[in-house]
Formats: C-alpha cells, sequence, structure tokens
C-alpha cells in the first residue's frame, strides 16, 4: 500500500509489548501560558502520538488562526475562546485532554494552551475519574501561576502519581463504558434521529467501511470526514463522548482513529474521522450555524434502509451497541478483530530505536 502515510500505521499504534516495563500513562502540555514569552516549551510529550498529536491539533489550531477563519465566520457561527475536552481514540489506546483560552508573558492571547494524557489499556471510567480530573488540576495550578518552571513541576508531579495509581497488570475494557446505556435508551425513543445518523454516515462515511482501508489509500486530503453529534439529555458530556465514540466504533472500521472534540458547556460534540486536516478544525470553535449537528438535519429518509434500521435499533432498545455495521452489515467483533490483526502489524519495530532509547 504505497500510498499510506505513517498516520494509520503509527498513531496511537505504539509498540507498547516491546517494553513492558515501561508505564502506561504520559501527561504532556504545550500551546500558551504567561511562564513563556512566545509558545511554551513542549513539556512530557513523551510518545510518538503524543507528538504527532500536537503537531494535528497545535497546526490545526494555527491553520484557523494565521487564515482568520474564525474572524471571518462572525460570532453568529463562532463561539468565543477555547474550552474544549478532547478525547482521541483508537480501540484501547488513547489520549485525552483540555484545551483553554490562555495567553504568553507578553499577553497575547489568539493559542489556547493544552494538555494531553496518552494512555493504554485503560477503560473510559478510569480516564473519567482519574485522569481528567487530574488534567484539571493541572489547569487550575497552570491558571494560577506564571511561572514556568512551577507548571514544569507540577506536571510531572500529576504525572507520577497517575503512573503510581496504575494496577500493576493492564486492565483493557471489555465493556463499552458509562454512558452508553443511556445514550441506547435515548435514541431507542428517538427512532428517527438515529435514522438521521445512520444515514449520514452511508452517505458521507462510506470511506471508513470496515476492513475495507479505503481511509488510509490515496491523497491525504481525502482521508478524513467531520460529524457533530448531540450530546445526551440526563448524562454526563464525557459520558456523552464516550458513548458516541463507541458506537461509532461499530459501524465504522474500528482500526480508524476518532477524535472527540467536546465544547464545555455546549449541547453538541465534533468527531473527526481519520487523519485530521487542518481545515477540520475550524468546527472546534463552530456554532452549529457554521457546522450543522446531524440530527438537525432535514434528511428525506425513504424505506430502503428501513429494515436494516429497525435491526440495529433492536439492539438499542437492549440498552446496547447495534451488534453490526450499518455500512456492510458485518459483525461489530468481526471488525474489531480484523482491525487489532490489521494493526498488530505496524507495531514490531514502528519507531525504531525510540522506546529503547526511551525506557533504556
Amino acid at each position: 500500500m504505497p500510498d499510506m502515510s505513517n498516520f494509520p500505521k503509527f498513531f496511537l499504534n505504539e509498540d507498547w509489548k516491546g517494553q513492558p516495563n515501561a508505564p502506561r500513562v504520559y501527561l504532556g502540555a504545550f500551546g500558551k501560558h504567561p511562564g513563556w514569552n512566545d509558545h511554551m516549551d513542549d513539556l512530557g510529550l513523551a510518545t510518538p502520538s503524543l507528538v504527532e498529536a500536537r503537531s494535528i491539533l497545535y497546526g490545526g489550531i494555527a491553520h484557523q488562526i494565521e487564515h482568520a477563519t474564525w474572524e471571518k465566520a462572525g460570532a453568529e457561527k463562532v463561539i468565543p475562546g477555547f474550552d474544549h475536552v478532547i478525547h482521541w481514540r483508537r480501540l484501547n489506546e488513547s489520549i485525552t485532554g483540555l484545551i483553554w483560552s490562555s495567553q504568553d508573558g507578553k499577553g497575547r492571547a489568539l493559542y489556547p494552551m493544552i494538555t494531553v494524557a496518552h494512555c493504554v489499556t485503560r477503560s473510559f471510567s478510569w480516564l473519567a475519574n482519574d485522569v481528567l480530573p487530574t488534567l484539571e488540576n493541572v489547569k487550575a495550578k497552570c491558571r494560577e501561576t506564571t511561572s514556568a518552571s512551577v507548571v514544569t513541576a507540577h506536571l510531572k508531579g500529576r504525572e507520577k502519581e497517575l503512573q503510581a495509581r496504575l494496577a500493576a497488570n493492564t486492565h483493557t475494557p471489555s465493556s463499552p463504558g458509562p454512558g452508553v446505556s443511556a445514550w441506547a435508551a435515548h435514541f431507542t425513543n428517538e427512532p428517527e434521529a438515529f435514522r438521521r445518523i445512520l444515514h449520514h454516515l452511508r452517505r458521507n462515511l462510506a470511506l471508513f467501511t470496515p476492513g475495507s482501508l479505503e481511509w488510509c489509500k490515496g491523497e491525504k486530503q481525502a482521508m478524513s470526514r467531520c460529524l457533530r453529534l448531540p450530546q445526551v439529555p440526563g448524562i454526563t458530556p464525557a459520558e456523552s463522548l464516550n458513548a458516541w465514540l463507541s458506537f461509532l466504533a461499530t459501524q465504522l472500521d474500528p482500526a480508524v482513529p476518532f477524535f472527540g472534540l467536546l465544547p464545555v458547556g455546549e449541547k453538541w460534540l465534533d468527531v473527526i474521522v481519520g487523519e485530521p486536516g487542518p481545515a477540520d478544525f475550524f468546527l472546534l470553535r463552530a456554532r452549529p450555524a457554521g457546522q450543522p449537528i446531524v440530527t438537525d438535519i432535514p434528511y428525506e429518509l425513504g424505506a430502503e434502509n428501513a429494515a436494516a434500521d429497525t435491526h440495529l435499533l433492536t439492539s438499542l432498545a437492549r440498552g446496547q451497541l447495534p451488534e453490526i455495521s450499518c455500512l456492510n452489515g458485518q459483525s461489530a467483533t468481526a471488525s474489531r478483530e480484523v482491525a487489532e490483526k490489521w494493526l498488530v502489524r505496524f507495531r514490531p519495530g514502528s519507531r525504531p530505536g525510540f522506546f529503547s532509547r526511551l525506557f533504556s
């Protein structure tokens, strides 16, 4: 597959088995903070995936700022500033983080500050109960100090605490996690909204049909799709995020990285499927007037897929995720097994010498 970039092969697909003694969680930070007179030194970006995440996310934000896309869109289409939870997931590996408005030591405030945690074989419950509160603690400390050394020391201290709390043996998630049953109950009672989502996936995300690998072939600009989804009433925003990403992994190829962007205090969340391009990050601050929520798009739903949709809804009625993909009818369990086998091909030696140098 000569056209495949490094992103599909290596991102959130580290060779952890080759380093059994390496910690399974790392904290990092980058962006703007008053302790630095310009962009702060990158802190704690100890894995290739964290380095790549910084390049993609901060590069995407820089693209919006340098081209003034948010400014040109106008206040009616753009939310002010940054206040987001992010969660980038690929099977049992993830990067979770916070983005907030900040400024450098010279008072320049266009760019945010970002903290991130790279975790492997951790359940979303652990991320929600341990990692996110730790990141909130780091955020609070960063906001109260103007000292670069304080920020650096605090981040490292919280990283050591998280690593100490990890169980001696790794834990691979065995259930979809928090929010899924409430998500299923909600859309059982809103079948038309659920069918709109399925229609949107068939119409716009066929590139990510399980097992096809079309998403990592060809030109780079064709390797991502964005969709805006509603937060589910009655559960926390983080639970909504987990439920949506868990659902998408049953419908699309689970080998694909899913990047969730959750604006605090709003009623939606965004997902970038595949390798994000710089233009994708317009949605980070876009209101629904600039990026509509899928369930609000007035799709005309014909009878063509009604039987298949009904079958998927029966899983929701049991409080479960769908068992088959709406794109090809393939079992979600089988798709996951295929994805795991495909990804493991790239792990041994995927970053020659990197882990051996880092953890020697």
